[in-house]
């Protein structure tokens, strides 16, 4: 957790503001325990700020917000981060012996506000360029590609151990004969001993549906539809007629299947 990305380059991004601004130049007329202060209150506002930013970035601000990638992480988070710091600087500005070189002092002499938004303005300038750096080289970079999992293949049910079946997905279809099933392949068809209802109840709920009260049919193998006298019919591939009954069309429908090319 502590050496994750964006603590990383949180780390970092304090690490270089410190460097810019040469924490080992004394400040002239201070105290070591003034300097210590000094610097301490703006690690500690500035980090806090950044660490508070990007806390409230990834629970409050919507995910449509992340194009481009950067814009949330980098200027967002920065913007807000440099709040709290900037506060201290103007707070700490009288009881300094020497005011900080980038506060303008005709600027502050006109009003206190304007050298704060000067000042907010100049430091985010700097912040900003040295952040999307950090970015680009540690969370961007880290950014490994996921690689795809494939679902895996469902187990052949029992009733087809005995078959040529060797994948679910190899069935076209179901049909019931009294005590047999009889299954439906691109090879032809098999007959075997076994309850229709036992049999469609172990084929994966993904592959296909119960049409009819003697067939189960695949959903890769219905090649058209088509409305008879009576009831629907789906033609599926082997050249082979399948009864729709009443009580299965609006499922049928929900698959999409009585869209298909309907033979004329």
């Amino acid at each position: 957790m502590l050496a994750s990305p964006r603590n990383l380059r949180l780390g970092a991004l304090i690490l270089a503001f410190v460097a810019i601004n040469q924490i080992d130049d004394p400040m002239i007329g201070a105290t070591i325990g003034q300097e210590l202060f000094y610097w301490s209150l703006r690690l500690t506002t500035l980090a806090g700020g950044l660490w508070l930013a990007d806390w409230l970035d990834a629970r409050l601000v919507p995910e449509r917000w992340t194009r481009p990638a950067w814009l949330r992480p980098v200027v967002l988070v920065s913007a807000v981060g440099l709040l709290p710091f900037s506060i201290a600087e103007i707070l700490m500005e009288p009881h300094l012996p020497m005011r900080p070189e980038y506060i303008d002092d005709e600027l502050w002499a006109v009003s206190p506000v304007l050298a704060w938004l000067s000042e907010y303005v100049t430091i985010l300038s700097i912040l900003i360029p040295v952040h999307l750096l950090l970015w680009l080289l540690i969370d961007r970079r880290g950014q490994a590609p996921v690689p795809a999992v494939e679902d895996p293949a469902p187990a052949l049910p029992v009733f087809l151990e005995g078959t040529s079946v060797r994948r679910p997905d190899d069935v076209l279809a179901l049909q019931a004969e009294e005590h047999y099933v009889r299954v439906y392949t691109e090879q032809g068809a098999e007959l075997v001993h076994c309850r229709f209802g036992d049999a469609v109840d172990s084929m994966p709920d993904k592959l296909g549906l119960q049409v009819h009260r003697s067939w189960w049919v695949a959903d890769g193998s219905v090649v058209s539809a088509k409305r008879g006298s009576r009831r629907w019919q789906l033609n599926i591939r082997g050249d082979v007629s399948v009864p729709v009954s009443d009580s299965y069309v609006q499922a049928v429908r929900e698959r999409g299947w009585l869209k298909r090319k309907r033979q004329s």
